[in-house]
C-alpha cells in the first residue's frame, strides 16, 4: 500500500528543491548586486583619493618650482651684482662689525664668499636663456637642495650651452619624493615614483596603491567577500592619501614661506647692493678710504648677503624625502631679521 505515496513524495522533494534553487538564485543575484555596489563605492573612494593626491602633488610641485625660480633669480641678479662689486674692495676689514663671527671673517678670499660666487655663476649658466627656459628638473632641484654650501655638482645636468635639462642626477636622483613630485619625468633611482608616496605617507607599498587600476579589473566576477576586501583596501588607500596630503601640505607651505621671505629680503638687499656700488663709484675700492658710515653700509650689505645665503644653503627636503625640519628655524630667524630691518 505505501507504493502510491512515492510519486507524491518525489513531487514534494522536487518542489522543495526547486524552491531552494530559486532562493539560492535570488541570494546569488542579491550578493552579486551587493558586490557590484560595494565595488563601485570602492572605486569612487579610490578615484577621489587619487584625485586628491594628484591635486596636492601638483600644488606642491608648483610651490617648489617657484622657490627654485626665486633662488635662481636672486643668484643671477642681486647676489651676482654683490659678488662682482664686493670682490673689487681691497684691504677690507669687517672685524669691527656688529655681526656674527662668519660675517667678521667674510671677505673676497673667504670660503663663504667663494661658495656664494660659485653658486651665482652656476645659476647664470643655468639661466642663460632666461628663467622660462629652465627645465622643470633643474627648478625642482634648486627649490629642494642647498645651492650654495655644497654647490650644484651632481644635481643638474646641463647641455654644453648651459641650458638646463629636465633631468636629475646624483643625490637628487635617489630622492624618491622629488622624482614622484616631478610626475615621473625625472630620472629616479632607489624607491622610484612609488617610493615618494611611501616616504611621504609613512606607508608600505602594497595592493592599496594600485586601488584605481587592475584591482577592480574582474569586479563583475567578484564574490561578495572579494568586494568587502576591495572596500577595505579602498578605505586604507584613503587613509594613506590623507597622510600623503598632510606631508605635501607641509612641504607646500614651507616652500611658499621661504619664497616669500627671500623676496622680502631681496628688496632690502638689492637696495643695499646699489649703495655698495655707489660707494665704490665715488670713493674707489680701498676700504681705508671709506668713512665709518660708508663702512657700516657695507656691513649691512654683507649681513643681508649672509642672511640670504643661509636660506639658499638650507635644503627643503631630507635626502630620504621628508620635509627637513631645520628649515623651520631658518624661517624663524630669517623673519626676525626681516622684522628688524623693517623697524630700522
Amino acid at each position: 500500500m505505501p507504493l502510491p505515496l512515492i510519486p507524491a513524495i518525489a513531487a514534494g522533494i522536487a518542489a522543495i528543491t526547486a524552491a531552494a534553487g530559486v532562493k539560492k538564485g535570488f541570494e546569488a543575484k542579491r550578493d552579486m548586486d551587493r558586490a557590484k555596489s560595494i565595488n563601485q563605492t570602492s572605486q569612487d573612494i579610490a578615484k577621489e583619493s587619487e584625485d586628491f593626491i594628484a591635486m596636492a602633488r601638483e600644488s606642491t610641485n608648483e610651490a617648489i618650482t617657484e622657490l627654485g625660480q626665486e633662488k635662481i633669480r636672486i643668484l643671477t641678479t642681486s647676489i651676482n651684482d654683490f659678488v662682482l662689486n664686493f670682490e673689487k674692495i681691497k684691504n677690507i676689514d669687517l672685524k669691527n662689525s656688529q655681526g656674527i663671527d662668519e660675517l667678521k671673517n667674510f671677505n673676497p678670499t673667504s670660503e663663504s664668499f667663494k661658495q656664494l660666487k660659485e653658486a651665482s655663476f652656476e645659476a647664470k649658466k643655468i639661466a642663460i636663456n632666461g628663467l622660462a627656459a629652465i627645465g622643470s628638473g633643474a627648478l625642482l632641484a634648486y627649490g629642494t637642495y642647498s645651492v650654495v654650501m655644497s654647490g650644484l655638482g651632481g644635481l643638474i645636468v646641463t647641455a654644453t650651452t648651459g641650458t638646463a635639462l629636465g633631468t636629475l642626477s646624483g643625490v637628487a636622483a635617489t630622492n624618491a619624493t622629488l622624482a614622484w613630485l616631478g610626475g615621473g619625468a625625472l630620472t629616479a633611482g632607489g624607491l622610484g615614483v612609488t617610493g615618494g608616496m611611501v616616504v611621504l605617507g609613512g606607508i608600505v607599498a602594497g595592493p592599496a596603491l594600485a586601488i584605481g587600476g587592475a584591482i577592480f579589473a574582474s569586479q563583475a566576477k567578484s564574490a561578495l567577500n572579494d568586494a568587502y576586501g576591495n572596500y577595505d583596501k579602498a578605505k586604507a588607500f584613503k587613509k594613506q592619501a590623507r597622510n600623503i596630503g598632510i606631508a605635501l601640505k607641509a612641504i607646500f607651505t614651507r616652500a611658499n614661506q621661504l619664497t616669500e621671505l627671500l623676496k622680502k629680503l631681496d628688496v632690502f638687499f638689492a637696495y643695499q647692493v646699489g649703495v655698495l656700488r655707489d660707494i665704490i663709484d665715488s670713493k674707489g675700492v680701498n676700504w681705508q678710504d671709506y668713512s665709518k658710515t660708508e663702512q657700516e653700509e657695507i656691513y649691512k650689505c654683507v649681513q643681508l648677503a649672509q642672511a640670504i645665503k643661509v636660506i639658499l644653503d638650507s635644503p627643503l627636503l631630507k635626502q630620504e624625502g621628508q620635509l627637513d625640519e631645520a628649515t623651520e628655524y631658518v624661517l624663524e630667524n630669517g623673519n626676525k631679521y626681516l622684522n628688524s630691518l623693517m623697524n630700522q
